[in-house]
C-alpha cells in the first residue's frame, strides 16, 4: 500500500511494505564421514622379560644378562641411559631402535665381591612419553668354590721399614683344589702357600691351606692398595683376589711438610703457623729438644703435648720481620739418632 501526502510543496512518498520472509537459497551441504584427529607419532618400549635370573655362578664369574628391547610405536625409540644400581655392574645399550625393531640392553656384573643370592638393578631411561624409566632386574647366587677365612682381605697398619705379616685361611671341598701363588702386583709384598698348622684348622669340610702375606721394609708411605691374586686349581673359580689395604706411617712424621704463610703485617695481622711433629712408634720415645727459625724475625716454639710422642712447634713472625718476600726453613733438634735435625721450608710475604 502506497500513500501519497503532500506537504509545504514536497510529496513524500510514505511506503508499507509487506514484505514476506524470504531467504536466500542455500544448497544442502553434503555429508561427510567422520575425521579422525590425525595421529601423533610415538615411541613406545616394550622389555619382556624385566628380569633375568641367572642361576647359581661361581664367584668371581663375569655374568652377563641380556635384554631384548622392542619398540612397538611408531617413531624412533632413544635411549639415553641405562644406570646400574651399583658399581660392580656395567651396562651397554643399543641407543636408537626402530619403529618394529628390536634392540639390547647387556648388562655385566662382577661378581667377586658377593656370596650367596643377590640382586641389582638397571634403570632405562628413554623418550617414551608413557614410560620414560623402567627397572631392569638381575638375580643371580654367587657361590664360592673357594673360600677365605677370616676374610677376603689383609689389613696392614705399620710403620715404615717395619716388617708385617698375616695369615689366612684358604679351604674348598673341591678335587681340584691344589693353589699356588700368582704373579705380585709390588714388589714388597709376598705372598706363601703352605699348610694349616692343627690350631689353625677350621671345622669346614675338603682341603685348607694356609696363605702367608708379608709386607717387607721397602713398602712404601702412605694408603696401601695391593691384590694378590691366587690361582685355586679350580675350574669352576680358578682365580681369587686377596685385597691388600692399610697405611704405612713415617716413624717421625713432620706436618704440615711445608709451612706457608702467604701476604701478611706484622704487627697488624695476628698470624701464626703450627708443626705438628709425632712420633709414630710409641715404644721408642722421642723428644724434641728446640726448634730454630733461619728466617731473622720468624721465632719457633716448641710445645710438649705428650712428652716422647707429640710436640707442636708454632712459627710465629714478629714487628722485627723485613718487608718483602722470605724462604728459610724451621729447624726441628730431636733425640733420635737417624733424624737428629728435621727441617721444614717455611715461606711468605710481609707486606
Amino acid at each position: 500500500m502506497r500513500q501519497f501526502i503532500r506537504r509545504g510543496g514536497l510529496t513524500l512518498a510514505l511506503v508499507a511494505l509487506s514484505i514476506a520472509p524470504s531467504f536466500a537459497a542455500v544448497a544442502p551441504a553434503k555429508k561427510t564421514a567422520d575425521t579422525k584427529p590425525a595421529t601423533v607419532a610415538t615411541p613406545k618400549i616394550s622389555i619382556d622379560p624385566m628380569t633375568k635370573d641367572v642361576g647359581t655362578v661361581a664367584k668371581g664369574e663375569r655374568i652377563e644378562a641380556v635384554f631384548a628391547v622392542k619398540n612397538t610405536g611408531t617413531q624412533d625409540l632413544v635411549i639415553s641411559e641405562a644406570r646400574p644400581s651399583c658399581g660392580c655392574t656395567v651396562a651397554s645399550f643399543d641407543k636408537t631402535i626402530k619403529p618394529g625393531q628390536t634392540g639390547k640392553i647387556v648388562a655385566a656384573i662382577d661378581t667377586k665381591n658377593f656370596n650367596g643370592p643377590q640382586t641389582k638393578s638397571v634403570t632405562v631411561v628413554s623418550n617414551d612419553p608413557e614410560n620414560p624409566q623402567l627397572a631392569l632386574t638381575i638375580k643371580f647366587i654367587a657361590k664360592p668354590y673357594v673360600e677365605v677365612a677370616p676374610q677376603e682381605f689383609v689389613r696392614f697398619s705399620t710403620i715404615k721399614g717395619d716388617p708385617a705379616s698375616a695369615d689366612l685361611i684358604l679351604f674348598s671341598a673341591e678335587k681340584d683344589f691344589h693353589p699356588t701363588v700368582g704373579e705380585s702386583s709390588q714388589p714388597y709384598l709376598q705372598a706363601q702357600i703352605l699348610p694349616t698348622d692343627e690350631k689353625q684348622k677350621l671345622d669346614r669340610p675338603g682341603t685348607q691351606y694356609k696363605l702367608h702375606v708379608t709386607l717387607g721394609p721397602s713398602a712404601p708411605l702412605g694408603v696401601l692398595n695391593a691384590p694378590i691374586r691366587i690361582k685355586t686349581g679350580v675350574a669352576k673359580q680358578p682365580e681369587i683376589e686377596i685385597r691388600v689395604a692399610g697405611i704405612v706411617r713415617d716413624r717421625l712424621s713432620v706436618t704440615p711438610a711445608t709451612v706457608v704463610f702467604g701476604n701478611f703485617t706484622p704487627g697488624k695481622d695476628v698470624i701464626s703457623r703450627n708443626v705438628i711433629f709425632t712420633n709414630n712408634k710409641i715404644n721408642e720415645g722421642v723428644k724434641v729438644l728446640k726448634a730454630e727459625s733461619t728466617v731473622p724475625g720468624l721465632t719457633a716454639e716448641v710445645v710438649p703435648m705428650t712428652e716422647g710422642i707429640n710436640y707442636t712447634v708454632v712459627v710465629k713472625p714478629s714487628a722485627s720481620l723485613k718487608k718483602g718476600a722470605f724462604n728459610g726453613t724451621v729447624k726441628i733438634f730431636t733425640t733420635d739418632k737417624e733424624r737428629p735435625v728435621i727441617e721444614v721450608p717455611v715461606s711468605g710475604n710481609v707486606l
